[in-house]
């Protein structure tokens, strides 16, 4: 059968950057972070380990505060579509995507059909904007008011800012698994921003009936 190759914009230029600086300043903190959780080693490789762990820090806090600015619509829409959930979300989890069902039993079972970013997809959006929010506040609360903060509250800033980096390191592998995985949105997102009409309209059909299409008819005329 024929596939229709027609390339669909999926991922913006400037959701390109922001995911690029995200994606290389995130991957040294949760590195650094875990190596100062548990201190493996030397005080003086520890010392840079917390240096790198600051840049790093400040260099995602920048990325963030600049694409809010830059790209306030994007950022609006990102959060309205990864709060939207619905029955088809709920159905999404209960087969987890067919993920698990594909991979161990070899099988494929029906998904619900899906807009922009599938359900587990949208989990991850909400662990990223509110647990990085998070992280970086309390970052640089700790960062750069260390003696201002009374003893308790920089001991809860301290625990918060370590809940929500340990949560999303622990997403960080199975989002990078499953976004090689799905290779035409991985490539999307890294290099060119656009995917396959046929990718789109089998991952993401919802996405593709009431946005694509509609703006495509439209441009037609």
């Amino acid at each position: 059968m024929h596939q229709d190759n027609r390339p669909i914009l999926k991922h913006p230029l400037n959701v390109r950057v922001f995911h690029y600086i995200l994606l290389l300043s995130f991957l040294p903190l949760a590195a650094t972070g875990l190596l100062l959780f548990f201190k493996p080693l030397s005080d003086s490789a520890m010392g840079l380990t917390y240096d790198i762990h600051i840049v790093a820090g400040v260099i995602m806090a920048l990325d963030a505060v600049a694409f809010t600015l830059m790209a306030f619509d994007r950022v609006v829409l990102f959060t309205n579509r990864v709060f939207t959930f619905g029955g088809n979300d709920v159905g999404w989890f209960k087969v987890l995507g067919g993920y698990p069902q594909k991979f161990l039993l070899g099988k494929k079972v029906a998904v619900p059909p899906m807009r922009k970013y599938n359900s587990g997809q949208k989990l991850f959006g909400v662990c990223v904007l509110l647990g990085g929010t998070a992280l970086i506040i309390t970052g640089l609360a700790l960062w750069l008011l260390p003696y201002a903060i009374p003893r308790d509250t920089a001991w809860l800033l301290g625990m918060i800012h370590l809940g929500c980096g340990l949560l999303l390191t622990a997403f960080l592998p199975v989002h990078l698994f499953l976004a090689v995985y799905r290779f035409d949105d991985f490539k999307a997102m890294m290099l060119h921003g656009k995917v396959p009409y046929h990718d789109a309209a089998e991952y993401t059909p919802l996405w593709v009936q009431e946005e694509v299409v509609p703006v495509s008819s439209k441009h037609a005329e």
